[in-house]
């Protein structure tokens, strides 16, 4: 008897692959073991999953099973694009795949004398395929396409309804992924400030993230204004150095992460400077299916609540000069190089040069990992208590 050609909605292969595919938001290496399941489930040659830019033209990051590196390559550089089925895909809604066999203008016979075919797809027997859009954001969307060979057939209209039975899966999957990113960054980011107030901003610094102290902060706080899910500082001189900052820190996203990060001192009547710290986050996965570039992050030092930092307890501790442990303490409250050259009277250049070697002797190498080492360190004084007062009239 022969078997039957119905792709299973169950049995042991299907939950298999459902197993794996559920199991890439705590493992991303799984992608590629879901596409190999997928094209055995399915009966396919191969199969890819494109993670592009949002008008789908250029390709950011995939995976794929079945396809040699060099064959891959070609596509993502140039074929994609050339692919006939690709115009007409954009018109397509997406959440859903479609036959590239069925339910695109150009038919079988005319695909066979396309640049995508001959020069492409030929080598490898790729002759059918199913393909559409499983996901998009303002940032990316996210394409499936699964390929057949010549002898294998075409997929019909049950094996694409089969198809999307599945993509609700993927398409959660993703999400339960980028979910899983969105707590890595939350996790790093508790694990640098302690218990400081802290914000994660995005590639459009946007606030990804604001922790429940840097709520309660911003909205008590005159001097910081939240306003269309961006944070900064009110005063309109340090607004503007604020956003060189963190536009640097995150235009280096990804490029070696470059940039130091920096601290800007906002002034607050009648109270101590408000100690902002922007700093880059790297992902911790390298190379991840789905991209996930760098953040700012973006914390508060209070100095009511916090202390101040003793200067005598930081050059013991990290073997300063004097004039080393004033450096490392205004970097620590927020005080840029100029504003600590013009304080002590000396040239932005001994300053620089007085910086170097703090970096060299606390293990450091940027401004904001000095200052975290330093507000992290026995020379943060605790804050002193406020005194305690007695009710009137008591006995």
């Amino acid at each position: 008897m022969e078997a039957s050609n119905v792709l299973p909605y169950r049995g042991a292969a299907y939950e298999g692959l459902l197993d794996t595919l559920y199991a890439t938001p705590t493992d991303p290496q799984c992608w590629p073991a879901f596409l190999e399941q997928l094209v055995g489930v399915s009966r396919s040659r191969s199969a890819r999953l494109l993670v592009m830019d949002t008008a789908a033209r250029k390709v950011i990051s995939s995976a794929k099973v079945n396809i040699d590196d060099g064959a891959h390559r070609n596509y993502v550089d140039y074929f994609v694009n050339a692919c006939p089925w690709r115009p007409e895909l954009q018109d397509k809604p997406g959440g859903r795949l479609y036959s590239t066999y069925l339910d695109f203008s150009c038919r079988q016979k005319r695909f066979y004398g396309t640049e995508f075919y001959n020069d492409w797809a030929r080598q490898l027997d790729i002759h059918h395929g199913v393909c559409g859009t499983v996901h998009q954001d303002q940032d990316h969307t996210i394409q499936l396409l699964v390929q057949r060979t010549g002898g294998q057939g075409p997929y019909t209209q049950p094996d694409t309804a089969w198809f999307n039975h599945l993509v609700p899966h993927v398409r959660r999957a993703i999400e339960l992924n980028r979910h899983g990113q969105r707590l890595r960054w939350q996790r790093t980011a508790a694990s640098v400030t302690g218990c400081r107030p802290y914000a994660v901003v995005g590639a459009r610094g946007r606030v990804e993230y604001l922790c429940e102290r840097a709520r309660i902060l911003v909205a008590n706080e005159p001097q910081l204004l939240h306003h269309n899910g961006r944070l900064t500082p009110r005063p309109p001189r340090l607004r503007d150095h604020y956003r060189r900052l963190l536009h640097g820190v995150l235009a280096g996203a990804g490029r070696g992460w470059g940039h130091a990060g920096g601290a800007l001192a906002i002034p607050r009547p009648g109270q101590r400077p408000l100690v902002c710290v922007v700093s880059p986050l790297a992902p911790e996965v390298a190379r991840a299916l789905l991209p996930d570039g760098g953040r700012a992050l973006i914390y508060f030092h209070l100095p009511e609540q916090e202390g101040r930092v003793d200067e005598s307890q930081l050059a013991a501790l990290f073997d300063l000069t004097p004039a080393e442990a004033r450096v490392a303490r205004g970097v620590a409250e927020g005080l840029d190089l100029d504003a600590l050259a013009r304080a002590r009277g000396v040239s932005v250049q001994t300053v620089r040069a007085q910086l170097k070697a703090v970096f060299r002797k606390t293990g450091t190498s940027r401004q904001n990992e000095l200052a975290a080492r330093i507000l992290k360190s026995p020379a943060l004084r605790p804050a002193e208590a406020a005194p305690i007062t007695l009710p009137h009239g008591g006995p």
